[in-house]
């Protein structure tokens, strides 16, 4: 079913992932996709698979979208491609390093937030100044199960999902009378190389991980991709600054 027909989608950080996977599903529901990420040689195989898979057009992008020059020389891009933007998928983040608040850097906290917390606010911006003009659009933080509980060790990265929500929220109730509509998505632990890394390989860490997850698995990106093309969609009309939680129910029992 090609329910985005005609519709230009942006998906940061699409190289690996659920990034990768959400620009996938949204060429397949008519979407043109730009795929952008920092990583040029993933990002390229990313867009190439989508043009494969029989879209009739995908654009990558490399940009690193904490950097403000390179954020305002991707939506220069895009405007001059496809002249508007209908919906964004901001999915740029890191895990950060596990240490307790006492043990951290400071340089691991600008790495951090300038990931997880600037990237989307620098791409917010451009993504509102376009659908503005337009009168319409879409836009989808992806943020985390830890903004919305506590992990310790991982304060920082805690501290920047908590502040995506709010961002997420302040600028949906600026924009719900200019017909656009920003949301977020909180996913869960998803088997991916993020949680991977954030789990060190340790099978063992793992484990106990999914053993915390009342519906006893991870999430697969498929997942959360669905749930991106739902809020995106016409059947999300009424959400507007709201939450998608998708997470195996675990932040309703983690303390």
């Amino acid at each position: 079913m090609n329910r985005f027909e005609g519709k230009i989608v942006l998906v940061t950080g699409a190289a690996e992932g659920i990034g990768r996977i959400t620009a996938i599903e949204f060429a397949r529901a008519g979407a043109t996709v730009v795929v952008c990420d920092r990583n040029g040689e993933l990002g390229a195989v990313t867009s190439a698979e989508i043009v494969a898979d029989g879209s009739i057009d995908s654009t990558f992008i490399q940009c690193d979208v904490s950097s403000e020059e390179q954020v305002a020389c991707l939506f220069a891009e895009i405007g001059k491609r496809y002249g508007r933007l209908d919906i964004a998928v901001n999915n740029v983040g890191v895990e950060g390093e596990l240490a307790p608040i006492h043990k951290q850097k400071a340089l691991e906290f600008d790495r951090v937030i300038a990931s997880n917390l600037k990237s989307t606010f620098l791409c917010m911006r451009e993504e509102l100044r376009i659908m503005q003009d337009a009168g319409s659009g879409v836009i989808i933080n992806i943020a985390s199960i830890a903004a919305h509980i506590a992990f310790p060790n991982a304060s920082i990265y805690t501290a920047s999902k908590h502040a995506l929500l709010g961002l997420t929220k302040a600028a949906a109730l600026e924009n719900a009378d200019k017909g656009i509509r920003v949301c977020a998505i909180s996913p869960g632990a998803v088997d991916t190389d993020m949680t991977n890394r954030f789990t060190g390989g340790d099978e063992a860490i793992k484990q106990s991980m999914i053993a915390g997850i009342p519906i006893g698995r991870m999430c697969q990106p498929i997942e959360i991709a669905r749930g991106a093309l739902f809020l995106a969609s016409d059947d999300a009309a009424l959400m507007i600054g709201q939450t998608l939680h998708l997470d195996g129910g675990w932040a309703n029992v983690k303390p």
